[in-house]
Formats: structure tokens, C-alpha cells, sequence
């Protein structure tokens, strides 16, 4: 059982979009989690093991990352990765080509995982995917139909993005400390954290919500 469920398709997602919600919330008291929807197998390398190797690598990546946000539940489910719109040079793991989108049967995967756990809130990315990859956008929505009747979902939406804010977490700087090192285990993605670190410095230290139905937007947590 558990109170707020982070649900996103890759391996380092569940840091950049709500690492300082899970550490404030397992501060409060709430019992927190992470469902990763993928591996994260189409993702580089950076020479730090072979295509093959990725996976486990990632997953390692993301239990290390899990043990320092203080997460009571973390499940990986092995749907493909699709490969990023601007997936550039590099070299990356085996992607098959297909992705999330490609796999409707991952909502109910997700519903079972939701009424195995019952989470009150079901923290995931809004229905654009903040940047459109497409495992974001599908998961997004397998997410939103998994929770109907049974928890509340909540969107992680950057500042100048189309859904509102509702809730901004200004993170102390115990919580920025960690939150940091959990980015940090996800080594083999570290040309992607510094790009977000390059581009968007603020969001490390302030993540920002939108709670359907809320009015307004409020300095702090919804729980």
C-alpha cells in the first residue's frame, strides 16, 4: 500500500519530474513509490556499457535513485522504449522501434499495479508529455483512464507549459541535496541531465503541479 505512486515510462523520469515531491511526501509521513513503465533501453550508453547491458543498467540506475528518495515501492514493467523525436548522434541501447504507444495493454498493467497498491494520488505527466516524447504522452494517458475510481492524478508541468500550476514545491535545501544525488545515479543519461540543467536550472529546485478541478495555485503540497 501506498499513498502517492510516481507512474512514468522511463528510468530517471521519476527524479527530474517529482523527485522533491517524493521526498517531501515520505517526509510528511506519506508512503511513496515509483511504477516505470519501461527500461529505458533506447537510451545512451555514453560508453558506459554495451546496447545489450542498458537495461539492467538503467534499472540498477533507477533502484539506486529510488534508495536515496526514500521510496517504500518501486517496479519496473518491461514495455519497449520508444526513441526520442530528436534522438541525435550516439550510442544507445537496442530499441525495437516501437514504443508505448504501440502498447495500450500498458494501461491495464497499470491498473493493477493501482489496485494492488491504492495510492490516494497517481503523480505522472500531463497529457502533452512536457515535450512530447511519446512514451510520455502515452503514459500520461494509460495513467489518467488506470486511475478513474481510484486514486486522484496529479500532473508534474513545467512553469510555462499549458496546464496551470496548482501547487509549487519551493524544495528546502535538504531535499534539493537529495534529489540531486538521485539525478546523479542515473549516470549512463547524463547528457540529458545536463541539458535539463542547462535549459531549465529552476525546475531542480522548484517543481510545479496541476491538480485537475483545483482552483488557483497554492505555495506547497495538495496531500
Amino acid at each position: 500500500m501506498v499513498d502517492l505512486l510516481v507512474v512514468v515510462p522511463h528510468p530517471d523520469d521519476e527524479s527530474f519530474g517529482a523527485g522533491g515531491a517524493l521526498l517531501l511526501a515520505k517526509e510528511a509521513g506519506l508512503r511513496t513509490g515509483i511504477l516505470t513503465l519501461t527500461r529505458g533501453e533506447a537510451g545512451r550508453t555514453l560508453g558506459l556499457c554495451s546496447p545489450e547491458e542498458l537495461p539492467q543498467v538503467r534499472v540498477r540506475e533507477l533502484h539506486q535513485a529510488g534508495e536515496i528518495l526514500g521510496v517504500d515501492f518501486l517496479q519496473v514493467l518491461p514495455f519497449p522504449n520508444a526513441l526520442p523525436q530528436d534522438a541525435g548522434e550516439g550510442p544507445r541501447g537496442l530499441a525495437s522501434g516501437k514504443g508505448l504507444l504501440d502498447h495500450p495493454e500498458a494501461e491495464a498493467a497499470i491498473r493493477e499495479w493501482l489496485l494492488s497498491l491504492r495510492p490516494r494520488y497517481v503523480v505522472t505527466f500531463p497529457p502533452d508529455g512536457i515535450n512530447g516524447h511519446p512514451d510520455h504522452v502515452a503514459t500520461s494517458r494509460y495513467a489518467k483512464r488506470a486511475a478513474e475510481g481510484l486514486a486522484q492524478v496529479v500532473y508534474f508541468v513545467r512553469p510555462e507549459g499549458p496546464w496551470p500550476i496548482t501547487h509549487r514545491l519551493r524544495l528546502p535545501e535538504w531535499a534539493l541535496a537529495r534529489k540531486l544525488k538521485a539525478l546523479a545515479q542515473h549516470k549512463t543519461q547524463a547528457l540529458s541531465i545536463l541539458a535539463f540543467m542547462e535549459g531549465y536550472p529552476e525546475r531542480l529546485w522548484t517543481e510545479t503541479f496541476h491538480l485537475p478541478g483545483f482552483q488557483g495555485t497554492e505555495e506547497g503540497p495538495w496531500w
